[in-house]
């Protein structure tokens, strides 16, 4: 299951220099989560006067601004970075994300999470750089008073040529991939690296 795994996220990982990511949630299921090192900094578009500093929400609709900042010290494939709308948290701490609406998703993942494309007009999101912004709103019908949403991030780290080969020579040695099969994803991203 881990080799299946890995295969399918190499693969990816290469794909992802021609074409980098499909439209569909499946592709989003399988990036990695990158979360720990890429630190998504949620913060409201416009204060509404009656919130004043606090950080909860009560009005029927709001928006968000979230940008990632890449904390890791790898470039990460730019056109890969997705956001998934983990938790919305009412102030009691319970879940309430089936009682409210996130507005202008670019799709859902296999378990029903929104999640949201990461502009770039970039090939690669530096160490220590920070994203595009991206905005969710949020309708919220039953005016329940709610923290800002909780954000997980997926996508690709590019790795070092030689990472990449290392990688390729143990699947080939595991008899998952065709050396064929390595010579030719080494080829393929080598035309394109920076």
């Amino acid at each position: 299951m881990m080799k299946k795994r890995l295969v399918s996220l190499l693969i990816m990982a290469f794909a992802a220099y021609e074409n980098p990511l499909g439209a569909t949630s499946s592709g989003v299921d399988v990036l990695p989560d990158l979360t720990g090192g890429v630190v998504p900094v949620v913060r409201y578009k416009q204060l509404d006067s009656f919130s004043g500093n606090d950080i909860l929400t009560s009005v029927s609709e709001v928006e968000y601004t979230v940008k990632v900042k890449n904390q890791t010290g790898d470039p990460l494939i730019a056109d890969s970075l997705i956001l998934v709308v983990d938790s919305v948290l009412e102030i009691s701490g319970k879940e309430i994300s089936n009682r409210i609406r996130i507005e202008g998703s670019d799709g859902m993942t296999g378990d029903g999470k929104h999640f949201f494309r990461i502009p770039s007009n970039r090939k690669d999101l530096p160490p220590y750089g920070e994203s595009e912004m991206v905005t969710i709103r949020v309708t919220n019908p039953d005016y329940l008073r709610f923290y800002p949403p909780g954000v997980r991030v997926r996508g690709i780290r590019r790795s070092s040529e030689k990472a990449d080969k290392d990688l390729l020579d143990n699947l080939v040695q595991e008899g998952l991939l065709s050396p064929e099969d390595a010579v030719r994803a080494l080829e393929n991203p080598s035309s394109d690296s920076p």
